[in-house]
């Protein structure tokens, strides 16, 4: 096993370690707009559907805001209600 020892400084400046795999994902979709979420974690079956529905609206909403297909943020509720009715 190696070891790996990190400087304090970088710890300080907020330090990440990832994964290769990761990494090289996270670069392909800052690159393009080919972004697609999906759970990471084992799901049981009868929960499957449900995750997997949800993985597809995290998508859409990811796509819309990098889009900026969004609206906000608001100083009050009726800044929000104006915006609403326009």
């Amino acid at each position: 096993m190696n070891t790996l020892t990190i400087p304090r400084n970088l710890i300080k400046e907020g330090f990440v370690i990832l994964p290769r795999r990761e990494y090289e994902n996270l670069l392909r979709v800052k690159q393009n707009d080919d972004i697609v979420i999906k759970h990471s974690f084992k799901v049981p079956g009868k929960q499957e559907k449900f995750y997997d529905k949800l993985d597809k609206e995290l998508t859409q909403a990811v796509r819309e805001v990098r889009r900026g297909k969004v609206i906000g943020p608001f100083d009050n509720v009726k800044d929000l209600i104006k915006s609403l009715h326009s």
